[in-house]
């Protein structure tokens, strides 16, 4: 978890502009409007920071939730299609997990690039369940959904960190 000291935080008017800015202003006052770092957050790369570790924590979640679905697919394509996104979200959690640590260095065109893979990781698994074979419910729209919504908000706070 990351914890900033509370002096000189982002003031909360801040992030609800920055989430006004968002294709889907709810979502982001849900999962970064009342993340409970984000009083603390001192800029933009904090904000970064705390988006990246959401992202993450989605990317964990639906690892978890594979793991659980797993056996309802037993038939040749959704044997493959679930070893994809497992494979995916592996990609996915490491390339979210370096973003963090690279965003602590403040190198944003480094994390722009990761995150962008990690969400290309998550895409590929939503979208596998549409094609070579007959097309099936993904029981990862949900997270995969989160993480390509988390991504917009990575790439605006990017665009604001580097222009």
């Amino acid at each position: 978890m990351i914890v900033f000291p509370v002096a000189n935080a982002i003031p909360a008017r801040d992030i609800d502009k920055l989430c006004k800015e968002t294709t889907d202003v709810p979502f982001c006052l849900k999962y970064l409007g009342t993340d409970p770092r984000i009083p603390a957050a001192r800029d933009l790369t904090d904000v970064l920071l705390i988006a990246i570790t959401q992202s993450k924590m989605q990317v964990d979640d639906a690892t978890t939730h594979i793991d659980r679905v797993r056996r309802k697919f037993n038939g040749p394509h959704g044997r493959r299609r679930i070893e994809v996104c497992k494979t995916n979200y592996g990609i996915a959690s490491a390339r979210f997990h370096t973003a963090w640590e690279l965003g602590l260095q403040k190198s944003f065109w480094d994390v722009e690039k990761l995150a962008r893979i990690g969400t290309n990781a998550v895409i590929d698994c939503e979208n596998v369940w549409r094609r070579d074979g007959p097309i099936q419910t993904s029981p990862l729209t949900f997270y995969n959904m989160n993480v390509f919504k988390l991504s917009g908000i990575i790439l605006l706070i990017f665009n604001k960190l580097v222009t």
